[in-house]
């Protein structure tokens, strides 16, 4: 999520967010608040300061839910990460917002993703995320799949789509190399190299996967081709202990692909049916062409 945008005057019908913010800080005037929308594929953002504080806001809303989102789950996530120093710090949260700190740092080019310097930066910081201690959270992707695929746009659905469906409904999931805590949105917009290193932001969709289900994610939601994925999982590889048998962990990755990209798919489509926004369909395109959809 880029971090810019526009001067937001109501977020919601109460202004919920301005009631949180002077509730936290009853010495400052409500009218020394600035707040800005953030941009990004699944909004519900906003930059927030009054001159002096800077903080992220992020609204707990419907459209969040149906997307596996949950605040509650992401500040919980966030507080037991703060020791890896990889992830903004919470601040505060109410049932309907989540206040994280600001990170001072460079945006990530996506041009700049692919180079072997930033990639060995990014293995460092998933190697940190994977040795963590599962967080309690762990991906319930069938019970998200279903759901979704009651959200998705009905005119869009065929009887080979309704049989792919039911075939990952009842495909057994691959065994479990390790589970470990994973980000599962990673991409240039979501990272930022600050002073203290490379950090992670955006972690509303985070959970326990199988460090395999992880790193397919991370490929295949990247589009990396094969000379770079080989180089990530080179560096990876070093950082991981335990973990230095590539051709093992390839192995898992491969299986656990046809998984992401219906995973993907889903999201796509169900982000098509909440915005009409076209950019959607777009991304959802090379996976119904994979999947014989088209």
């Amino acid at each position: 999520m880029r971090y810019s945008g526009r001067v937001v005057a109501t977020l919601t019908k109460d202004n919920s967010l301005l009631d949180m913010l002077c509730q936290q800080w009853p010495d400052i005037p409500k009218e020394s608040w600035e707040i800005r929308s953030l941009t990004g594929l699944t909004q519900g953002s906003y930059y927030v300061t009054d001159g002096v504080r800077q903080m992220v806001g992020r609204a707990q809303t419907s459209h969040k839910e149906i997307l596996g989102v949950d605040r509650q789950r992401e500040n919980h996530i966030l507080r037991r990460l703060s020791s890896t120093n990889i992830a903004p710090k919470v601040i505060a949260v109410n049932e309907d917002w989540l206040l994280l700190e600001w990170l001072a740092g460079t945006n990530i080019a996506s041009d700049a993703f692919n180079r072997p310097s930033l990639q060995r930066s990014l293995a460092k910081t998933l190697a940190i995320l994977h040795q963590h201690p599962p967080l309690g959270y762990p991906l319930k992707l069938k019970q998200q799949i279903a759901s979704q695929w009651q959200q998705i746009d009905r005119k869009r659905l065929s009887p080979r789509w309704l049989r792919l469906h039911k075939f990952f409904m009842a495909t057994r999931m691959p065994t479990a190399l390790k589970i470990a805590p994973d980000h599962m949105d990673i991409h240039s917009d979501n990272l930022l190299m600050t002073e203290e290193g490379l950090k992670l932001i955006d972690w509303e969709y985070a959970a326990d996967v199988d460090i395999g289900f992880s790193l397919a994610v991370l490929l295949k939601g990247n589009q990396w081709n094969e000379i770079q994925q080989q180089t990530f999982l080179d560096y990876y590889c070093m950082q991981a202990p335990g973990y230095s048998n590539i051709s093992l962990l390839r192995q898992q990755i491969k299986r656990w692909e046809p998984c992401v990209s219906y995973m993907m798919l889903m999201w796509y489509e169900v982000r098509w049916q909440q915005t009409k926004e076209q950019q959607f369909l777009s991304l959802a395109y090379p996976l119904r062409r994979a999947f014989a959809l088209t």
